[in-house]
């Protein structure tokens, strides 16, 4: 009786800690994560996703890219958890993603439980300096609330040097499929072949380039060891770390590992003072005292080690633009690769070999940063962003401005022309805002696309305000036509409230466009272009365009003696409203003719728009340029 009651003891404390014996398997921690938050038990394998990684086996420090997607059209799962493992089942490594959606938890693992429906996500894992043996990436998928796959995606990586080949990818559906090596293109040369020709296309120098910088901060003595651990970098090259208070490239303090032609590694620290200029020395002036460490080079593989240490306030200075470097400011960690001149001074880093990131890191904190270079092939993947940016900005800098203006400067100037029956300055007004409205709704498309579908996560930065001020955008200018089909005729005393309306949603948008293009230039397809300065010049102009146009106005009016645009009665309505919808009026063309602007207003008028449409469109194409030149 007291073995029944004890062997009954042990099954309820199983099921109270929530342990699944359904299918004869302990889940960890980590798999109970997901259980819990679904309350329901792992599905039978399927044979419907599959995970890929880039190669089947790992070096510390480099990089692996994995995927996990369905084989299956439209097949979809809303979520998942991917994490890394040893023999010894400790989960081990680190993780990146571009996706919005995925988010770390603390089983030192991704996870994504947005429950966006989706066909395929992709990830890095970072193997870290502890990594030994061979090593299994698992993939938990959700494909709804009641299915849950654990343990049936898994991925093994050995460590490099053994029989298996690095330029291969593996797949595995479960831990009892048959695993499946996909040769991929070799690193060393792309060539793309097309109807018309064949190019071959030679990546630069620092392709394959990795840098894991990791430092440690003795609170005693506030002193900060730095390790900086460098793969494949060429001999007459360097690798650095900047340190910069904005997410952009120069302006920051700069310490840079070389690899000299004689393969002798050197550390030196520089000041970058103004963005692509060329870096100065710096010293214990700048902030803290750099003391270099051992430096060695072994099997491809750099390591530069250094402290900072000393940062006295009194022997700061700050380098003209440069603030003296604090262990306790947050700055943006900053890399970039490039080449040597004959007297080992560096050279502009390569054009594709840079980067400011996102994140925040401090020198009185212990810190990992690791970066590949090309480690995502930003040429394709953001496509679908420059598309949308290039149809913003085509719609509000060139279309919107244009069609604004002729709607509030033209209506007595173009009273006595027309187009299809109505007056030119209506006809010219409906088609370009017309097609402002639809280019702004295909645009977005573009981006949601590019989203799959899901929004910016919510938080005090400049993609959640470009969000939320795009979308305002977007909302009015989808309203403000069918607001239209609602307007009284021209000589209604109600039309003022259509008029009021239309046009404080109208100027609301185009404003809201300016700050949401702006914001844009922080993004990375624009951050290290002159983007920013660009928009200044834009924001600039149309303030002045519109100054210019309502002293203008106003002379004009002076002489007419017209009161405005308040469209209460036939009297003083407009010229161009009313023959905006011509029909029977107590206005006669006679009226018309006597209250049309004369011929020097006019033309002034018109010089003074083609010069804002010659601007306007100068400043978009520059836009876009700079849109798809960058990095």
């Amino acid at each position: 009786m007291k073995i029944v009651i004890l062997f009954s003891l042990i099954i309820c404390s199983l099921f109270h800690e929530g342990i699944n014996l359904s299918d004869g398997r302990f889940p960890n921690k980590c798999d109970q994560i997901i259980l819990d938050q679904y309350n329901v038990n792992p599905t039978t394998c399927s044979s419907d996703f599959i995970i890929q990684s880039s190669t089947s086996t790992y070096t510390i420090d480099e990089p692996i890219h994995v995927t996990i997607r369905s084989i299956i059209p439209d097949k979809k799962f809303i979520g998942i958890y991917l994490f890394a493992q040893d023999t010894e089942n400790i989960n081990i490594g680190s993780w990146k993603t571009t996706d919005l959606l995925i988010e770390s938890v603390s089983c030192n693992g991704l996870m994504d439980n947005s429950k966006v429906e989706k066909t395929s996500i992709e990830a890095v894992w970072y193997p870290s300096s502890k990594v030994s043996g061979d090593i299994i990436i698992k993939a938990i998928i959700i494909e709804n609330d009641k299915t849950i796959y654990i343990d049936c995606y898994n991925i093994i990586l050995t460590p490099r040097g053994t029989h298996l080949d690095t330029n291969t990818t593996t797949t595995t559906i479960s831990p009892t499929t048959t695993q499946t090596n996909t040769t991929t293109i070799s690193s060393t040369q792309l060539t793309t072949t097309s109807g018309f020709a064949n190019t071959t296309r030679t990546p630069s120098p620092a392709a394959d380039v990795s840098i894991n910088v990791t430092w440690t901060y003795n609170n005693e003595n506030n002193v900060t060891s730095v390790q900086m651990i460098v793969n494949h970098l060429q001999a007459g090259m360097w690798a650095a770390l900047g340190l910069n208070l904005e997410e952009a490239m120069g302006e920051a303090h700069v310490f840079m590992c070389k690899r000299l032609a004689n393969n002798t590694i050197v550390i030196n620290r520089y000041v970058n003072p103004h963005k692509h200029e060329h870096p100065q020395p710096a010293g214990s002036e700048q902030g803290g005292t750099l003391t270099p460490g051992q430096q060695q080079f072994n099997d491809g593989v750099m390591i530069c080690q250094f402290t900072l240490s000393n940062f006295t306030m009194e022997t700061l200075r700050q380098l003209e633009t440069v603030r003296p470097l604090s262990q306790s400011t947050s700055y943006h960690p900053l890399f970039a690769v490039g080449l040597l001149n004959s007297s080992n001074e560096p050279l502009k880093h390569f054009e594709d070999s840079h980067t400011a990131l996102s994140d925040l890191v401090q020198l009185n904190q212990n810190e990992t940063i690791l970066y590949r270079i090309n480690s995502t092939d930003d040429g394709e993947s953001l496509t679908f962003v420059r598309v949308h940016g290039t149809i913003m900005i085509f719609t509000w800098i060139l279309i919107a401005s244009t069609g604004a203006l002729i709607a509030r400067y033209f209506k007595n100037s173009w009273a006595n022309t027309f187009i299809c029956g109505k007056a030119a300055w209506f006809a010219a007004h409906r088609f370009l805002m017309s097609t402002a409205a639809t280019l702004t709704v295909v645009g977005f498309l573009f981006i949601l696309v590019y989203l799959q579908g899901a929004w910016v996560d919510k938080g005090p930065t400049r993609y959640y305000a470009h969000s939320i001020t795009g979308v305002i955008v977007i909302s009015f200018s989808f309203f403000q036509p069918f607001i239209a089909l609602f307007r009284c005729e021209p000589d209604s005393r109600y039309r003022f409230i259509f008029n009021f309306i239309h046009a404080v949603i109208g100027f609301s948008a185009f404003i809201l466009s300016m700050a949401t293009i702006f914001l844009a230039t922080y993004f990375k397809v624009l951050k290290d272009t002159k983007a920013r300065i660009l928009m200044i010049i834009w924001i600039v102009w149309i303030g002045l365009i519109f100054i210019i146009f309502e002293i203008m106005q106003y002379h004009s009016r002076k002489k007419l003696n017209e009161s405005g645009y308040s469209n209460i009665n036939t009297s003083n309505t407009t010229i161009g409203e009313i023959v905006e919808s011509p029909k029977s009026s107590t206005t006669t063309l006679t009226h018309f003719v006597n209250q049309e602007e004369n011929l020097p207003a006019r033309k002034s008028k018109n010089v003074l728009l083609a010069i804002h449409v010659l601007v306007a469109g100068v400043i978009s194409i520059v836009m876009v340029v700079f849109l798809f030149s960058s990095a």
